[in-house]
């Protein structure tokens, strides 16, 4: 069985590297993250924000473009063509056959980000030229310009000498030395100077390095994984047109899945935002441990204490339960796994977060209990006035198309928030039970497809 999708596996990863339009779709990639450079200088804000932001949404939207025609080129025209007979006529069973074309896609589109993300990388380094005293970031240019002129002219003289295929020689040249720049840049300043583990280094190897960003571009990677799947499932019964137009949809609606489905799929009773946090006592940093609290002001004035007599009936001189969440939907919940209710035996809350010193717009948050909560408040984070009620119905259709916004970490590196470890793996278990899931549908409607 091994044998058989490596043999698969290699077959389809070597088809797909060899189509004119994954080279074609890479450059055009490489020359809009080059190009981002001179469009990011014309913002009223920060120009390196807006630069990650072209950056990131280059790499997504390329390599969802790459998988649509890779996985449809070596999938459907095997159908049309009737090349997969010579496969499945063997002791090859149809799962093995979507598993193996799976990975040799999956393969090709990686490799593909991979440069692009090495490509982005460079730019960042090399930053908008917001006046005229900035200077050219030498180093970037030398590596970038190399590493493409190189690449290109092995490909082209393999072509000629030995009869290689110039679209998979070039990648296979591309690929290690766009690896090899972004290395260089991390150990050579933009003063030609060497760099790496001197003072001031990001985990003691480069001041250039962005581990924040490198994070973010993992989540697409995964994004663009669960569009594979989805290609594949798609060209087991569609024609490569329809199967772009299907992945193009899909696309769309997994990032307008928050708005259209989500924001109906729960109803949260919102009292307020906060405005502004003020620390009180956290020595952690973490909103951890029982007594810390922050100051909080909130965008508006709120009868907390009718709050608690009508709705939580409890007396109002008790602390006032509350929950905190991160948007207005409530399914986002920063201590979604406390009951903030106080115990009908003692009469006090254990663990939660509670209001204490309410005064007007003013008031002070406050940890309770020793579990830990998943972040500190922030400004514009919304006090709830209870868990949010779920409706099974939008919740139904919000869950179909993959939420691709969760893979999009754009906001939290151009905000300088800290992408926790814990979401990357929650949503690496969610691109993988998603693949899974598109992969099943895959072999479920090739079964019975008539390839002969």
């Amino acid at each position: 069985m091994i044998q058989q999708i490596s043999a698969i596996f290699k077959n389809t990863f070597l088809e797909s590297i060899r189509q004119p339009i994954y080279l074609i779709m890479v450059g055009i990639g490489v020359i809009a993250l080059v190009l981002n450079l001179n469009m990011a200088s014309f913002t009223m804000d920060d120009d390196n924000k807006f630069l990650i932001d072209m950056g990131m949404a280059t790499i997504f939207l390329c390599g969802l473009l790459i998988a649509a025609f890779v996985a449809t080129s070596v999938l459907t025209q095997e159908i049309e063509n009737r090349t997969v007979l010579t496969v499945v006529s063997k002791p090859v069973g149809r799962p093995l056959f979507i598993l193996g074309k799976y990975l040799g896609v999956s393969a090709a589109v990686l490799i593909a980000v991979t440069i692009l993300a090495c490509a982005f990388l460079l730019t960042v380094r090399h930053g908008v030229m917001q006046t005229a005293r900035d200077n050219v970031d030498a180093p970037v240019v030398v590596f970038g310009v190399a590493t493409i002129i190189i690449s290109f002219c092995a490909g082209m003289a393999a072509n000629f000498l030995y009869g290689w295929v110039f679209t998979s020689t070039t990648v296979g040249v591309l690929f290690p030395l766009s690896m090899l720049s972004y290395a260089g840049v991390l150990a050579i300043s933009k003063k030609w100077t060497f760099q790496l583990f001197v003072d001031g280094s990001v985990f003691g190897i480069s001041p250039d390095l962005r581990p924040q960003i490198l994070l973010a571009i993992y989540a697409l990677g995964l994004a663009i994984l669960v569009m594979c799947a989805i290609a594949i499932a798609a060209s087991t019964r569609l024609g490569q047109v329809m199967t772009l137009f299907t992945c193009v949809i899909i696309f769309v609606l997994g990032l307008l899945s928050d708005h259209l489905f989500g924001q109906r799929a729960f109803e949260a009773d919102v009292l307020c935002r906060i405005s502004d946090v003020r620390e009180g006592r956290d020595l952690d940093q973490d909103f951890s441990d029982d007594g810390d609290w922050y100051e909080v002001i909130l965008d508006k004035m709120v009868d907390l204490r009718k709050y608690q007599q009508e709705v939580l009936k409890i007396d109002e001189n008790d602390p006032t339960p509350i929950y905190l969440s991160a948007d207005a939907l409530g399914h986002s919940m920063l201590g979604s796994e406390f009951d903030t209710k106080p115990n009908p035996r003692t009469g006090m809350i254990e663990n939660g977060v509670i209001f204490r010193n309410i005064d007007g717009q003013r008031a002070e948050m406050v940890k309770v209990g020793n579990l830990p909560m998943i972040r500190r408040p922030y400004p514009g984070d919304y006090i709830q006035g209870g868990r949010p009620k779920t409706r099974m119905g939008w919740r139904f259709l919000w869950g179909i198309p993959p939420n691709l916004q969760s893979f999009v970490l754009t906001d939290a590196i151009t905000q300088r928030h800290i992408i926790p470890l814990s979401f990357l793996v929650l949503t690496t278990f969610y691109a993988g039970l998603y693949v899974l899931t598109a992969l099943g549908l895959a072999v479920i409607l090739f079964q019975k497809r008539e390839v002969g």
